[in-house]
């Protein structure tokens, strides 16, 4: 029996050994500055530091630190712990929403008369001495809004205007007025348009608390005169806020005369006063639900 072993050649294994000793070899580098850096970050892992309820983490020069808690909290199907700001457009719905989402001794209404808003804290402290410590983070808000009709009577309150002006302003908006009736206004009104052309001479307040406007007229070459009633005083009735109850509202009609023309204004008797006592009217109804209500912002 033949064996045969494969044997190479003396000359073929150096021929390998030569070829091996020229290929090069594969290996990762780390500069000092490198080696550097990682024992750093290594450090600055465990070197987090906690002084009463404050704790800190230290960084090496030129690092940043950023949290990113909010966007692992939005990849979860819900967040932590309710947050943010809910506003209403009427009381009934923020109350609502405050009975819903809130409890008494947790939560507390702030009202301010000069925005006309309130807003409910959902989480705010604890109330009494013993009340625990909260984040203040979760609320609803709503803001009384002036009515459509109010906001137009509020905005040319005490503003100067031309007759026909004025005459035009009262017949668009004599719904509103109560007393004299809205058709008593209405005549006058037109009474006032027809009489552009008029040349005014004099006035006089009457005992019925009215004033006559006195005037002459040309038509047709013909020399006349004629006299306008206009009232002294006027009520109007109309909601203040939006959703809101109706109210009433006592103005004072101005005039002067110049040049045979006259101009007219109103002045709206104490509005302030009636604007601040129909959001207490809100305030007040807050109130009956159960939840404190301060005079104030949160």
């Amino acid at each position: 029996m033949n064996e045969t072993q494969n044997t190479a050649a003396p000359g073929a294994v150096a021929g390998q050994l030569a070829t091996a000793a020229v290929q090069p070899q594969e290996h990762l580098e780390i500069s000092g500055s490198t080696i550097q850096r990682i024992g750093e970050l290594t450090v600055a892992a465990a070197n987090i530091r906690s002084i009463g309820d404050a704790h800190f983490l230290i960084l090496p020069p030129e690092y940043e630190k950023h949290d990113i808690t909010s966007a692992i909290e939005k990849a979860m199907p819900e967040p932590h712990r309710k947050s943010g700001t809910v506003v209403m457009s009427d009381l009934n719905s923020f109350m609502q929403y405050v009975v819903d989402q809130a409890t008494a001794d947790d939560c507390y209404i702030y009202a301010d008369p000069d925005t006309r808003t309130m807003v409910a804290v959902l989480n705010d402290h604890g109330q009494g001495h013993e009340g625990m410590p909260a984040w203040r983070d979760f609320r609803v808000s709503y803001t009384a809004q002036l009515s459509r009709e109010f906001s137009g009577w509020y905005k040319n309150d005490r503003k100067v205007m031309e007759q026909e002006e004025f005459a035009v302003f009262l017949e668009d908006n004599f719904a509103d007025i109560s007393e004299p009736t809205g058709e008593t206004m209405l005549q006058v009104a037109l009474t006032l348009q027809a009489k552009t052309e008029v040349s005014f001479s004099s006035h006089r307040r009457l005992d019925n608390g009215q004033v006559q406007l006195s005037y002459t007229e040309n038509i047709d070459a013909r020399a006349g005169a004629g006299d306008i009633m206009i009232p002294r005083e006027f009520s109007i009735g109309l909601r203040l806020f939006k959703n809101g109850d109706g109210y009433k509202v006592r103005a004072r009609l101005k005039y002067r005369l110049g040049a045979g023309k006259v101009k007219f204004w109103y002045e709206l008797d104490r509005v302030e006063n009636a604007i601040e006592d129909a959001f207490k009217a809100y305030v007040d109804q807050a109130r009956t639900s159960g939840f404190t209500v301060l005079i104030g912002k949160p």
